[in-house]
């Protein structure tokens, strides 16, 4: 027999339903909370760079790359055609000024010299000669002036004695005007033989300087030749590192080809490039920063290249610690040339973000988030970025790559 079930016991029922829903929602709650948390973004501040806004100055700079070259570098050329018959050093070698290098055949240009040598006298001898030849036709042209200017008084006498006698009857006008015919073609005679004097000297003054010319310019081409016999003896011009030399004995040789480069490895330079849009900003005296492993070096642009090669203008920087212990010849590096300085101006530290003066999308760390903001910078030096607008002084920066994060307004960060 059935019995009827009180309304107590069917509360008590209805309170332990309600207990186990109630029980379920909030582990159900819980859950979704705890997904929730799980799946919003965060990161840890150990996994990327973070910057804190200061104030200074900053050195306002063009990126330029350049590779470093020795200071000093010479390049031996063969003063003629022969070819190499010894070496004497290798390449690395250190070598002081004077050392042989290498040694050139020079035998057919000794038997030049003493052929030249020869001509050389024979010059001088024919100069002399020459010289003695002609002044001796100038004393004789000068003597014969002086005996006809003798005749031409004489006549002058004869003319005056006899104008006289005509005058006292003693002689005849037929005969005073022969005389004086006679003094006149005498006179003309004279002055034409003093002005062909005068043009044989002018002859023999430029003949003879064709003559001594001609004689120095053999001068030269023997001391040019024996010149080139010195050099033909290739040695080190100043003290220096024997970078290159061909080393090939028995090895033809044409004037000019290069026999070997010498360079100072103790001391470099460097050679820069930049882009021509940048040629109104970069002039000599320019200074120059660069880094060398972790450490800042500095340097002074030199001379530019007038001229533009493929976009690019080629410029010489002096370093000023140019015998850095790190420093070596073909070394490439990133230079930033200074062009003028902004003083106490909010910064942040240059790194990959930045790709020039703009509006970026930054993310500022506060309060162990990460929010994003609109920010906007300006001009940079190697190592800070000019902050126009958007950051305030201390903030904390993020400046490592956070793309993945593109998506997202506020990331948690732990730290």
């Amino acid at each position: 027999m059935d019995r009827k079930i009180s309304k107590q016991l069917i509360q008590q029922r209805l309170i332990k339903r309600l207990i186990k829903i109630g029980l379920v929602g909030i582990g159900l709650v819980a859950g979704f909370t705890v997904l929730v948390d799980f799946l919003k973004p965060s990161l840890a501040i150990d996994d990327v760079t973070v910057s804190t806004v200061d104030k200074g100055n900053l050195s306002v700079s063009i990126a330029a790359s350049g590779r470093v070259l020795p200071l000093y570098e010479e390049v031996i050329t063969s003063p003629l055609s022969s070819k190499i018959i010894s070496v004497f050093k290798k390449s690395g070698d250190l070598l002081v000024a004077g050392d042989p290098i290498l040694e050139l055949d020079l035998e057919s240009f000794n038997a030049d010299v003493e052929r030249q040598k020869d001509e050389l006298e024979l010059k001088q001898l024919e100069l002399k000669q020459f010289k003695s030849t002609t002044q001796s036709a100038l004393n004789d042209t000068e003597m014969q002036i002086k005996i006809d200017g003798m005749k031409l008084e004489r006549m002058k006498v004869l003319l005056s004695n006899e104008r006289y006698l005509d005058s006292i009857g003693s002689s005849t006008p037929d005969k005073v005007k022969q005389t004086e015919l006679d003094y006149e073609v005498q006179s003309m005679q004279f002055e034409q033989f003093k002005q062909k004097f005068e043009n044989q000297k002018l002859t023999a003054k430029v003949n003879i300087k064709a003559k001594e010319l001609d004689y120095k310019a053999a001068i030269k081409n023997a001391d040019l030749l024996n010149k080139k016999i010195k050099e033909a003896a290739v040695s080190s011009p100043r003290h220096a590192t024997l970078t290159w030399v061909s080393d090939q004995v028995g090895a033809s040789i044409s004037q000019g080809a290069q026999l070997a480069i010498v360079s100072d490895l103790e001391n470099y330079k460097i050679e820069g490039e930049l882009s021509d849009s940048y040629s109104n900003k970069i002039s000599p005296g320019n200074k120059v920063e660069f880094k060398l492993g972790n450490e800042l070096l500095t340097g002074t642009v030199g001379n530019i290249a007038p001229s533009v090669n493929n976009g690019l203008i080629k410029f010489m920087v002096t370093i000023d610690s140019s015998n850095h212990e790190r420093l070596r010849s073909g070394l490439k590096l990133d230079l930033y040339v200074i062009n003028s300085v902004r003083e106490d101006v909010h910064r942040l530290e240059n790194y990959s973000y930045y790709v020039g003066a703009g509006d970026y999308e930054l993310w500022v760390i506060d309060e162990g988030k990460a929010t994003k903001r609109y920010v906007k910078l300006g001009e940079n030096s190697f190592d800070k970025v000019e902050v126009v607008s958007g950051l305030e002084m201390g903030e904390k920066v993020i400046i490592s790559d956070m793309s993945r994060y593109k998506d997202q307004q506020t990331i948690d960060v732990d730290w």
